[in-house]
């Protein structure tokens, strides 16, 4: 008895062994982890891409630093802006003016005298014809823009002399600034003395801003 259990025990020991000397099936393996990554690592991200051309940047491009904006600013020497479409009434900035036959001009048409100054410059008239035509402009429409003359001959026919400088709608059209030849643009200031003046120098040359020095402001 004793000889049959001891024979059965080391059957037993030897099926055991030889379970565990038997090699692991092939679904029992692990894979082999992929050539150049570390076990139990992440993959390193993929470089980013380069930005392609013309992609806008947070970077100033070469040459536009500083560049030119739409504002007009004086130049050297303190030369003032030119005059605009916009460009309204303002405070003498030069010496003191005095009316050709005396005393002083009235304060709205004052107000214009660095207005037509730019205007001058613009067409070539020389400064010192300034205080003639502002005194044309006291005669004309004493400093009224918006002046309308509903009185003359010229009114009779239909085409009222309007602005600073009492232009009507034939001569402004004919004399206007290149571009601003709609009559929407008669009574603008700046406009308006720019067709006037060239309405004077076409017709009557420099001869008549001397007249109007001396005084001699009548009808043109």
């Amino acid at each position: 008895m004793f000889y049959r259990r001891l024979g059965a025990l080391c059957g037993a020991l030897a099926i055991g062994a030889a379970l565990l000397a038997a090699p692991a099936s092939a679904d029992s393996k692990q894979p082999n982890p992929p050539q150049g990554v570390p076990p139990q690592q992440e993959a390193p991200a993929a470089p980013a891409a380069p930005a392609s051309e013309g992609q806008p940047s947070n970077e100033t491009a070469p040459g536009q630093e500083g560049a030119p904006t739409s504002e007009a600013k004086p130049g050297k020497g303190g030369k003032p802006k030119l005059a605009t479409i916009n460009t309204g009434p303002s405070k003498w900035q030069g010496r003191k003016l005095r009316h050709p036959r005396g005393g002083k001009y009235y304060p709205t048409v004052i107000r214009w005298a660095n207005l037509v100054k730019m205007v001058m410059r613009e067409k070539k008239i020389p400064r010192r014809f300034l205080k003639g035509i502002l005194a044309q402009i006291q005669q004309e429409s004493g400093g009224n823009p918006n002046a309308v003359n509903n009185w003359d001959i010229n009114a009779a026919r239909g085409t009222p002399s309007k602005g600073l400088l009492q232009v009507i709608a034939p001569t402004y059209r004919y004399h206007a600034k290149p571009g601003y030849r709609s009559l929407r643009y008669q009574t603008v200031p700046y406009t308006n003395l720019w067709a006037a003046l060239e309405y004077v120098l076409d017709r009557y040359g420099k001869k008549k801003f001397k007249y109007w020095n001396r005084g001699y402001n009548q009808g043109y």
